[in-house]
């Protein structure tokens, strides 16, 4: 308690020099704060997006799709799948479940030809998989059994149309022939990514079978999880398949399918050894405000030493001090982190088009998420770096002789 209490004192004695040691840790506790921040905000966005637009949490699609998929083979496809869908959807472990028909092909816009995505769903199963409602800038959701469709709004940009006109788009059927059809727009969405908006459309599900003479076949499912997670709906979802006599099915969980999840696990390396390297700089701020201490107090260490205080009491002493600031820094750094982080959470950060390049189903907007977890270990990380930062020149200090000290 006493070395306590004679430590605080120091600490208040030269108030500058102690505001810029803590300034030090605070600065890296609010930049790693903010950092994670970001970065679970980008796993989040990540997960959210591959899950709606693209794999589901699990994904059935016919196994050799996935072997040419870069072929865009739409004859391999899930056959019946009204009646799968039905069978998946008595599994406690499954969610919701959205059977799609993709729909691959171009647009003309006079001589020009634009690369075009189509998405058949089944509105009713897709309310419960995501909120395609809150997509929809302008317009309305098409009905289901209609020729109608919503077009993402750099899409409709670049086929210059709007609500009330139609499209024409061309693909490729089932049979292996080509197929021209005309779809009513109904609406204009504001999907997440910007790749989306350029490319996509979104229609009943009923008529994109019609349009590559899919009949009673859909290109895949997509499935989201109960509370089970993800490797307990892919195990009974394999065990469906197996027990139904369903062959020649892939069942994928997203992490094999994302293109971005590797990168954000290599991210999340990265961003703990910048963790270390942001800490160790604020380290070499601890360690020379310490020494510079030590010398300025030479005198009063040994007229420490010369009163009893052992060596051990003196490393106890100068820890306590780097104690003190150490905690008082990473508090203050992760506190103005969280502050800084939730705002943007809720406003986003515009990457623009930066995302677009970035090869990931990644949103042109992201939103920092604040995580205890990673938040607590900031704080935890940094106080300890700190502290342990003024091990060597307190044992420096404890080694200075008394009769050496007092000479100074």
């Amino acid at each position: 308690m006493k070395l306590a209490k004679i430590a605080l004192r120091n600490v208040f004695r030269n108030r500058r020099r102690s505001f810029l040691s803590m300034l030090a840790v605070a600065v890296a506790a609010m930049a790693m704060t903010n950092m994670f921040a970001l970065l679970e905000g980008m796993k989040e966005d990540l997960r959210q997006n591959t899950w709606n637009y693209e794999s589901g949490e699990v994904r059935i699609r016919n196994a050799d799709f996935d072997r040419y998929e870069h072929l865009n083979p739409v004859h391999y496809v899930v056959p019946d799948y009204r009646a799968l869908t039905e069978q998946l959807a008595e599994l406690p472990e499954v969610g919701a479940i959205s059977p799609r028909i993709n729909v691959p092909g171009m647009a003309f816009r006079g001589e020009e030809q634009i690369s075009t995505r189509g998405i058949g769903v089944d509105f009713d199963l897709e309310a419960e998989f995501q909120d395609l409602e809150g997509l929809v800038a302008r317009g309305r959701l098409p009905r289901p059994g209609t020729s109608e469709a919503v077009l993402g709004a750099g899409l409709a940009r670049e086929l210059n149309v709007g609500i009330g006109d139609a499209a024409t788009f061309l693909t490729q059927t089932r049979t292996r022939s080509s197929n021209a059809f005309t779809v009513d727009i109904v609406g204009i969405a504001d999907f997440p990514m910007g790749g989306l908006n350029s490319s996509t459309y979104i229609l009943p599900i009923e008529a994109a079978g019609r349009y590559l003479r899919m009949g009673d076949a859909s290109s895949e499912i997509l499935l989201k999880s109960s509370r089970a997670g993800t490797e307990a709906l892919e195990q009974a979802v394999h065990s469906l398949l197996g027990e139904r006599g369903v062959e020649g099915m892939a069942v994928t969980d997203w992490t094999q399918v994302s293109a971005g999840y590797d990168y954000l696990q290599m991210a999340d390396a990265v961003y703990n050894i910048v963790a270390l390297f942001f800490f160790v700089l604020g380290c070499t701020v601890i360690i020379n405000t310490t020494m510079m201490t030590i010398h300025e107090r030479v005198h009063e260490i040994g007229t420490l030493s010369a009163m009893g205080m052992r060596g051990g009491e003196l490393i106890r002493l100068f820890f306590t001090e780097a104690a003190y600031l150490g905690i008082a820094g990473s508090l203050l750094g992760t506190l103005v982190g969280v502050a800084i982080a939730v705002p943007l959470g809720a406003i986003g950060i515009d990457f623009g088009g930066a995302m677009e390049t970035a090869g990931m189903d990644m949103s042109n907007v992201l939103h920092p998420v604040v995580n205890i977890r990673s938040t607590l270990g900031v704080f935890v990380f940094s106080a300890v770096v700190a502290m342990a930062a003024s091990f060597l020149p307190a044992t420096r200090a404890a080694r200075l002789r008394p009769v050496d000290a007092l000479r100074k």
